[in-house]
């Protein structure tokens, strides 16, 4: 029997794939959720893409029992893999029915993001990566720059070895953030 050994990359995306599955069964039934804690470096890592958008529309629909909305995005930049053209977040209303789940965002129609993204390779459905840890606000300033920031989730947050750590926003600006996406795309391609 022939074995085969999954690069890094893969190994990577199987484990966070895995950790958010398991991180979606506990917020079906609770109401709250425990997530691991990932890095801008882990989050460029596991996901496909990683792109600069504008929200254009939302719909929300049953996939089986579970409501999604379902959000179209107008992409102004692609940092990573192919722009996908819409993302799709557990929650909302459908049907007269409504579902929430912990550590979920809702977008604001014609707000820009930054989004870490992964599309799932047997649902064909985009999501973000590590739930809202994958979503920057963006904000343009006085000085013509523009802020990149991801607020406090609100939810327990576990280390990879499972121990509880503090939640921390993230403020950065949108330069600073896409140059540390760069880098990271540039060194996993180095290794």
């Amino acid at each position: 029997m022939e074995r085969r050994m999954l690069s890094h990359r893969q190994y990577c995306m199987v484990r966070y794939l895995s950790i958010l599955a398991a991180t979606l069964a506990l917020c079906a039934g609770s109401k709250a959720a425990t997530l691991q804690q990932l890095t801008l470096d882990q989050m460029t890592q596991a996901s496909t893409a990683i792109v600069r958008a504008r929200v254009t529309s939302a719909t929300a629909s049953f996939t089986g029992s579970t409501i999604y909305t379902h959000y179209k995005l107008q992409v102004t930049e692609s940092w990573k893999g192919f722009a996908p053209t819409e993302v799709a977040i557990p929650g909302g209303v459908a049907g007269g029915f409504r579902q929430s789940f912990p550590g979920m965002p809702t977008l604001t129609v014609g707000t820009e993001y930054v989004m870490f993204l992964w599309t799932s390779s047997t649902t064909g459905i985009t999501h973000l990566t590590g739930l809202a840890q994958g979503l920057f606000n963006l904000s343009a300033q006085s000085d013509g720059s523009t802020l990149a920031t991801r607020p406090l989730i609100g939810e327990m947050m576990l280390d990879a070895s499972g121990h509880k750590v503090s939640d921390r926003a993230v403020v950065m600006s949108l330069t600073s953030l896409k140059a540390n996406v760069r880098t990271t795309l540039a060194s996993g391609a180095a290794q």
